[in-house]
């Protein structure tokens, strides 16, 4: 008796951190993604072939994501408020298709840095830059984003 209790205890328990790590994520067929969520994601990567959707909830509000491949075969991540607000749109780029302006940023502000991800990355209205993806001189996984014009730069340590 005291094993099925201890059994059941341990199976809550795991349920419990599996729900806690999804963090509410829902997958959603790409053909239900809602008509203004999908129009923003068109119009802001067109070309794209969206191959899954999913809703999240990001800072107590609701985001669709969407995941697909351009025309190009580039990985595309584009995030939409319910309501058809662009949040965020990201797409692979090669290393050596980012504005040198940009790269010169990144090697001045981390000269040992080696990105193993980059993607150009539009948020909201206008805002565009480059995301690096790698990890630092101490091994840490780290999110660098540089401004389009090379002049702004933020660096994120990830959790691994």
């Amino acid at each position: 008796m005291r094993f099925i209790v201890f059994a059941s205890l341990c199976l809550a328990f795991l349920v419990g951190c599996d729900e806690a790590g999804n963090s509410g994520d829902k997958n959603v067929p790409v053909d239900q993604v809602p008509p203004a969520v999908r129009a923003t994601a068109d119009k802001a990567v067109p070309g794209v072939q969206w191959e899954k959707a999913k809703t999240e909830t990001e800072q107590g509000q609701e985001i669709y994501e969407l995941e697909g491949r351009d025309s190009t075969n580039r990985k595309v991540e584009v995030e939409v408020t319910p309501e058809g607000a662009l949040v965020e749109a990201e797409t692979e780029v090669p290393l050596e298709e980012v504005p040198l302006v940009v790269r010169e940023a990144l090697k001045a502000r981390l000269p040992n840095f080696k990105p193993e991800e980059v993607e150009s990355v539009t948020k909201g209205i206008g805002s565009a830059g480059y995301e690096f993806e790698g990890r630092d001189e101490r091994n840490k996984r780290i999110e660098v984003f540089i401004s389009a014009d090379g002049t702004q730069a933020t660096v994120e340590e990830n959790d691994d």
